[in-house]
């Protein structure tokens, strides 16, 4: 744990710490231990609550977790704890350019290469075929036809 990020005050059933945004966050254990858990288990927040809350059926798992990963400073938490593993935003960008520059895995490759232009907006724009036998529109319909086209268009 690097002392920048937390101020790790454990006082009264607390956990403060700052999160990546400079922003202070508190935390009750319970919530401390839920976020630790959910890493551990790699995302899965029903199983996480199962086990942290001691819940009697996975329902009742599910809709803490539902309303804990809603929260503010649970995103917080886990979001401080997966850029100090080393998946940030920074880290992410490296890899794809890795994946870029390879030949090992030209599917791997082509994928990123893939993703990379949808990333940049360079492919064109879906084609919508707005052609449509106006003979069999009334006006009011045919005005109503022309609308909603121009709404797809866009």
């Amino acid at each position: 744990m690097s002392r920048k990020n937390y101020d790790n005050k454990e006082s009264r059933g607390f956990f403060k710490f700052i999160g990546n945004d400079k922003k202070e966050y508190k935390l009750t254990l319970k919530e401390k231990l839920f976020c630790e858990k959910y890493l551990e288990i790699k995302g899965n927040g029903t199983e996480a609550a199962f086990d942290v809350y001691k819940c009697k059926n996975m329902q009742t798992a599910s809709a803490i977790s539902y309303e804990y990963l809603g929260k503010p400073q649970i995103i917080a938490y886990i979001d401080l704890k997966l850029e100090e593993c080393g998946f940030s935003d920074e880290n992410v960008k490296k890899q794809h350019l890795f994946t870029l520059n390879q030949f090992a895995d030209l599917a791997a490759k082509n994928k990123a290469i893939d993703m990379f232009y949808k990333l940049k907006g360079q492919y064109a724009a879906e084609k919508v075929d707005l052609e449509f036998d106006h003979e069999n529109f009334t006006n009011e319909e045919l005005i109503q036809e022309i609308k909603r086209r121009e709404r797809l268009k866009t």
